[in-house]
């Protein structure tokens, strides 16, 4: 079953690029066996980063996508029911660069292709605050800013990273739903980065969207329990809590950043379809996989993107 993936760090499988694609060298026929037809191409900015930093790593994803031969998704006549080619959404993951112009930055972001942004990774910046930052500081008046502009150009923002205040800082800033590409239920396994059921209500109550990690260590926190099975567990348990509308795909895929748990069955997108059969065993119908898989983000984007 065809899949569409919401946060995939290809900012860092593309490293310093080359003179041909990466992404088709080394990533098109793993896409082609996990049947991941739509894909994010996520810029990662782990916080100490420039805006000048920023600008050229987006200008690298954009190039290799391009070099690639691949489309991107740019407005709503590019998202198609029956796409068969591999289809690139630029996002940015993380915005530490943008200390001032808010407005005028974000804008360029929106330029270069990229309609999902998160305003922090892990760290603290002058727009907001991530899991690892101060609990009691959240969204920042530099922050409500960028939000407002998000909105108006329907650049969808990303909570995935944010510590709980930066996440109901948001919730109340946003005018347009949210969405967190790469988080699972922190009921089922308690890390920081994890959403808490009062967290999902509120997310979906707006019309927004939970990707499914497969990050290992937000999977279980038993290792020899991270497995694609048991991620789709924490889909089963998202959508009994809140609808199966509102659930989605966000790999983050420990593959692109080569981190050390490569020994599990959720580890690159060749092996995708190990979570959509893990969806089944947990009593999903073919109706409801197709709608995790991909019509909930197609859905999702084509009302709330331009």
């Amino acid at each position: 079953m065809k899949v569409f993936d919401l946060h995939a760090d290809l900012a860092i499988a593309i490293g310093k690029g080359s003179a041909d694609s990466v992404l088709k060298e080394q990533w098109h026929e793993r896409f082609k066996q996990g049947e991941v037809v739509y894909t994010s191409a996520a810029s990662f900015f782990r916080g100490d980063e420039s805006w000048e930093d920023m600008q050229q790593t987006v200008r690298r994803v954009k190039k290799d996508i391009e070099l690639s031969g691949a489309q991107r998704i740019l407005d709503r006549e590019d998202l198609k029911d029956d796409q068969k080619d591999i289809i690139y959404l630029m996002t940015a993951e993380g915005m530490c660069g943008i200390k001032d112009d808010p407005e005028e930055k974000i804008q360029w972001l929106y330029d270069q292709g990229n309609r999902i942004g998160s305003l922090e990774w892990n760290d603290e910046n002058a727009l907001a605050t991530g899991n690892w930052g101060d609990p009691a500081r959240g969204l920042t008046g530099l922050g409500r800013r960028a939000v407002k502009k998000m909105n108006e150009l329907h650049m969808i923002v990303d909570v995935s990273h944010a510590n709980e205040k930066t996440f109901w800082d948001i919730l109340d800033a946003s005018e347009l739903p949210v969405i967190a590409t790469h988080s699972n239920a922190k009921k089922l396994c308690f890390v920081e980065r994890n959403l808490t059921d009062q967290q999902m209500r509120a997310l979906a109550s707006k019309g927004g969207l939970i990707g499914m990690n497969a990050c290992a260590s937000f999977i279980h926190e038993e290792k020899e329990k991270r497995t694609a099975e048991n991620l789709a567990a924490h889909a089963r348990y998202i959508a009994d809590l809140v609808g199966v509308s509102h659930v989605a795909c966000g790999f983050d895929f420990g593959a692109y950043y080569k981190d050390e748990e490569e020994d599990y069955d959720i580890y690159g997108p060749e092996q995708t379809q190990n979570f959509i059969n893990g969806l089944r065993k947990h009593g999903f119908s073919e109706e409801e996989i197709e709608m995790i898989a991909w019509k909930n983000v197609l859905r999702f984007l084509r009302e709330y993107m331009l």
